[in-house]
């Protein structure tokens, strides 16, 4: 780590700063990444490109960078078409950048200001667009329907891809707490499975389901495939099944939103993000619980006003008491 910096310094007093930009992204990304982080081989790499990008785009040295040239890349970064978002998120990704060079001992004697914050655009607002709006039920029942056809019809893909997508409508969690799952975080009983595993925020949750579908859909795509062992082995419980249906490397999130785009226009819905499972299931539980409170704690969310972005308004809460109370009275 010392080699290291002290060759960034060195490049850095002769301003020939793209020989070792790799590695000083490299040792910012490792610092701001933790190490339980899911998937942090593909974030590391994801944060360096960024950033890699930005100073390609620039063609400066990161002494010389100013706020107007964050800015031109934002502008440029709206005319190729990306969310804002998207875009928050790399300006984002370049600040951390900055604050962490103006820290460092071999670095903060040429980069002592963060650029980034004078150009800083306003954070969007989560989850207000029609991509993330909940499925109706018919929608809904329409796209699983289609992956339930391939699964039955011995598609071992399919059945994998009906497995993991009632995963996420029966569970509500969120996208990489579904995809990161291994063989050892999930427990068989009767009728019902036990799930356990790390949760946004880092917590380790664990979560009973009840529902024999799910639990039959699961064992169905891992006896298909051979890897029901993976219960006691703990190996990734999604694979990808590529050479002849063969076992391969952990399925990534990427690759089964594809899937599940081709199987939306299937079914006659048209264009779906993977994100529509977790508000699907936080509408039918809003739905038919009648609670916001109820629902905060179905999605896990710590905070209730993150659940109403989820759920605008709430139904009129199902009668399950006052039948009880009715009989006792007559019984008086």
């Amino acid at each position: 780590m010392d080699a290291d910096r002290t060759q960034i310094s060195i490049i850095s007093a002769h301003g020939e700063f793209r020989a070792v930009l790799s590695n000083a992204l490299r040792l910012w990304a490792e610092a701001v990444t933790a190490s339980s982080t899911e998937q942090r081989r593909d974030i590391l790499q994801y944060k360096q490109k960024v950033v890699d990008a930005f100073f390609a785009f620039a063609a400066k040295h990161p002494a010389a960078i100013s706020p107007v040239d964050v800015e031109a890349w934002r502008k440029h970064l709206e005319a190729c078409g990306l969310k804002p978002t998207t875009i928050y998120t790399r300006v984002c990704f370049l600040s951390s950048f900055f604050q962490w060079a103006m820290r460092e001992p071999a670095l903060n004697e040429y980069i002592k200001t963060n650029p980034v914050r004078l150009a800083m655009p306003k954070a969007p607002k989560a989850y207000q667009t029609e991509s993330v709006r909940a499925w109706t039920d018919d929608e809904l029942q329409a796209i699983v329907e289609v992956v339930r056809k391939k699964a039955e019809g011995g598609d071992l893909v399919g059945k994998r891809d009906y497995a993991l997508l009632l995963f996420y409508l029966v569970t509500g969690m969120r996208r990489q707490e579904v995809i990161g799952l291994r063989g050892g975080d999930i427990k068989l009983k009767r009728e019902s499975i036990v799930i356990t595993g790390k949760v946004k925020g880092g917590d380790y949750v664990g979560r009973e389901v009840n529902d024999s579908m799910l639990k039959e859909a699961l064992v169905d795509y891992l006896s298909a495939a051979g890897r029901i062992s993976e219960f006691k082995t703990g190996g990734p419980l999604w694979t990808r099944h590529d050479h002849a249906g063969s076992p391969g490397a952990a399925l990534t999130s990427h690759a089964f939103v594809k899937n599940l785009k081709r199987y939306a226009h299937e079914a006659g819905v048209g264009d779906v993000h993977l994100h529509q499972t977790r508000h699907s299931f936080a509408r039918i539980v809003a739905e038919e619980t009648g609670s916001m409170t109820e629902t905060q704690d179905a999605l896990g969310h710590r905070n209730v006003a993150t659940t109403r972005v989820y759920v605008q308004r709430i139904a009129i809460k199902k009668d399950r008491y006052s039948a009880h109370v009715v009989r006792r009275l007559r019984n008086s």
